[in-house]
């Protein structure tokens, strides 16, 4: 009985020891296939990165026994630094910090396997952060040229980039940089400029920086003294005004063709003397004058002057549709549309010019009431009306020193309102009384009416400021009446 129960025993440690040595067999993880020891790794040897949110370098490690990895630089990490408990393969995933600092910097992961001689080592290159200084040349170059030069301060490699001709002639367009902090003379020849002053703009650029200044040069000066004389508004009614120039040269004026009707110009000394005319367009009107050198000078564009010129009328009530090619000028007899003139006629005639005339209605009239209220007492004033040859009503001329009518009807001179192209109002001494001034109608260059013998308002009001007219249509009519006005004119006698 004992033997059997020591057999029994016996069987059952052997049953337990065997299932033990499978077991671990079986389930032992960490362990590699039995042979000799090995440990493959696919880095490279060197890898460069950039200063800035550099990229994570990825490599894969693949071994039969534990292995470790090492770096000599706390800003280069790898993960994981060793070998796991679970497994001996593993992708290896390296991260490094910006490089704050103006010089490159190395670090060195050296990487061990446990029972296998010698280290695989990895070199990791960390560009330094990007560093580009321009020391820019502050002085102006003079007109006659000559020798410039600025620094640049890099620690990568730069080039400099410019596409004005005058700036060509540069003794280095490129370097390498360097880390200590050196700076490079750049030298310019600057040829002579015979020209306005000039500038250009010069860049210096790494791959990732760039620095643009300015390179300016003395030049011919032609230039208004005070700045806002560049750009005039004259007076609608012609004026003359006197500016004052410098200039480094004698200087000549040049007036383009279609201003010198009315803009002109002359110098005197270091005076640009500038005179207008008066403006009859129904638009204001701008123009310029050109200054030059008296000396040829190729390539140099005259320096401008601008003048402007309001219009000498305004719209007093309705609406006005204005061409923007011709600036002619158009209203309806829809709501009384009517402008007034901004200057006064005293000894003179006024003019309006006509594109056209459209009345289809007889009870509609053009209407020129010279009212003296704006500039006098409201005594003696001019009233006319021009009538188509429909009206039961003919045109008149009022000239109401005393109350006094003149009538006429435009067929009586071989004409319709449709031919109508202009219409004068005239003050002037009487050939006829001395002493007395007479009022004369044109229509179309024709004299249609006159008033003799009236009192010279004028010179017994030298204050008087003149007759300021409202014309165009002095109320609505059933039908729609149109007028399109090219020019008002004014010459003064006095």
């Amino acid at each position: 009985m004992k033997k059997l129960y020591n057999n029994t025993l016996l069987q059952l440690i052997f049953a337990l020891c065997t299932f033990s040595l499978v077991a671990c067999q079986e389930f032992d993880i960490d362990s590699q296939p039995e042979g000799p020891l090995n440990i493959q790794i696919d880095a490279l040897e060197s890898y460069t990165a950039l200063a800035t949110s550099p990229s994570n370098i990825v490599f894969n490690i693949s071994s039969n026994t534990p292995w470790t990895i090492e770096s000599d630089q706390q800003w280069c990490k790898p993960t994981p630094s060793m070998s796991a408990a679970s497994s001996l393969v593993s992708e290896i995933v390296v991260t490094l910090e910006n490089n704050i600092g103006k010089q490159k910097r190395t670090a060195r992961l050296t990487i061990k396997a446990e029972g296998i001689e010698g280290t695989k080592v990895v070199n990791i290159e960390q560009a330094s952060k990007e560093d580009l200084v321009v020391i820019r040349p502050t002085d102006i170059v003079p007109t006659e040229g000559g020798m410039i030069s600025f620094n640049i301060i890099s620690n990568k490699p730069w080039e400099i980039i410019t596409t004005t001709q005058f700036l060509e002639n540069i003794d280095k367009m490129s370097g390498t940089g360097n880390e200590n902090g050196e700076k490079e003379t750049i030298t310019i020849i600057v040829p002579q400029n015979t020209g306005a002053i000039r500038s250009a703009e010069m860049t210096v650029k790494t791959a990732f920086q760039e620095e643009t200044f300015t390179i300016t040069q003395d030049g011919i000066v032609i230039e208004t003294k005070n700045e806002e004389d560049a750009v005039n508004t004259m007076s609608g009614e012609g004026e003359e005004k006197t500016i004052e120039i410098n200039s480094s040269v004698e200087w000549k004026i040049e007036i383009p063709a279609e201003y010198k009707e009315w803009l002109s110009a002359e110098a005197d000394g270091n005076q640009l003397k500038l005179s207008t005319t008066f403006n009859n367009l129904f638009v204001p009107r701008t123009g310029h004058i050109l200054l030059y050198p008296k000396m040829n000078v190729p390539g140099f564009e005259g320096v401008p002057i601008e003048v402007t010129q309001p219009r000498n009328m305004s719209l007093n009530r309705g609406e006005e549709t204005v061409d923007p090619v011709t600036g002619y000028a158009t209203i309806q007899s829809t709501g009384s549309s009517r402008y007034v003139n901004n200057f006064g006629l005293r000894k003179g005639k006024i003019t309006w010019e006509f594109d056209k005339i459209d009345m289809p209605d007889s009870n509609s009239a053009f209407d020129m009431n010279g009212d003296t209220w704006s500039f006098g007492d409201g005594t003696s004033y001019i009233h006319a009306w021009l009538r188509p040859e429909s009206a039961n009503q003919a045109s008149e001329l009022w000239a109401q020193w005393d109350w006094t009518d003149s009538a006429f009807r435009l067929e009586n001179f071989g004409l319709s309102m449709s031919d109508v192209k202009s219409v004068a109002i005239e003050a002037k001494d009487d050939p006829e009384n001395e002493g007395k001034i007479c009022i004369v109608m044109y229509v179309n260059g024709k004299e249609v009416t006159r008033h003799r013998g009236k009192p010279d308002y004028y010179s017994e009001n030298p204050s008087f400021g003149g007759h300021q007219f409202y014309f165009g249509f002095e109320m609505e009519a059933d039908q729609v009446c149109t007028m399109t006005f090219k020019s008002i004119n004014f010459e003064s006698y006095e």
